[in-house]
């Protein structure tokens, strides 16, 4: 009888059955707005459980930090945290990321933290293999990053598992309501996830432009070299290049370069 019970418990408190239904994580003196949503989730209902502002502009942020060496890591901090958070935080633009404590993700948290910033930054993940305080999961990969403002915990049992969900999010937030915002896509360093998120944001049903960081390394240099020189012998990255709305930028042009840049993409 009590495992029957404890049994119901568990089905009607499981991330299935609790779908789009708002928790909080608390880490220590900050807390984040969380929800459990299936991959194939509607994005606007996501976005409305969030409570989200909507529509406001969008940035989804595809990338990593490996193999950088100390300069690009400064240069990568500077650009995200000079550039694009002091812009996110003017202009009140909504930050999508991978939201763990990791690379470009918790760099973006650092700077949202040192500066007090209030724009949303929202990490997507997939549940099955991240940790969060009172969710000690033994099968975790990596740790939520204690300086987002929001999270999207989705279905799935690798990384890469929510990259149709975390590209959607943004563009939905953007494209809700009587007025449209653009939403940017952002490519720092990454390797083989980033490369098929591109992809998808690229020639996919969402669409949206890409803007790679010439010199963060790895998928973010390829990329910019193949739409310097035109082409590519990569059938990816060729596939990019011919729907176009790629675009580069030195991850060392300096902040007030990128929100130039920012200013005239969205309009503002």
């Amino acid at each position: 009888m009590f495992k029957r019970i404890i049994d119901e418990v568990g089905r009607i408190f499981s991330p299935q059955t609790a779908s789009l239904t708002p928790f909080t994580i608390t880490f220590g003196e900050t807390a984040a707005r969380a929800i459990y949503a299936p991959r194939d989730s509607d994005p606007g209902a996501v976005i409305a459980a969030l409570e989200l502002p909507r529509p406001s502009p969008a940035i989804v942020i595809m990338g990593g930090a490996a193999l950088m060496d100390e300069a690009s890591i400064s240069d990568v901090r500077s650009t995200l945290e000079d550039g694009i958070a002091w812009f996110a935080e003017q202009h009140a633009v909504a930050i999508f990321d991978g939201g763990t404590h990791a690379g470009v993700m918790a760099m973006m948290g650092a700077a949202r933290a040192r500066r007090r910033y209030q724009f949303p930054l929202v990490g997507v993940a997939p549940r099955a293999v991240i940790r969060y305080p009172g969710y000690d999961n033994p099968k975790a990969m990596a740790d939520l990053d204690a300086n987002h403002s929001h999270f999207v915990l989705t279905s799935g049992n690798a990384f890469g598992a929510e990259s149709d969900l975390l590209g959607h999010l943004g563009y939905a937030l953007a494209q809700g309501g009587d007025q449209r915002y653009a939403t940017l896509g952002l490519i720092i360093n990454g390797g083989a996830i980033v490369a098929k998120e591109a992809h998808a944001r690229a020639t996919g049903a969402v669409r949206y432009p890409l803007l790679t960081m010439e010199g963060s390394g790895r998928y973010a240099d390829d990329l910019a070299a193949a739409q310097n020189a035109g082409r590519s012998d990569d059938p990816q990255i060729a596939a990019i290049l011919r729907a176009g709305g790629v675009h580069v930028m030195p991850i060392n042009a300096g902040a007030e370069s990128i929100r130039g840049w920012l200013a005239s993409f969205f309009g503002f």
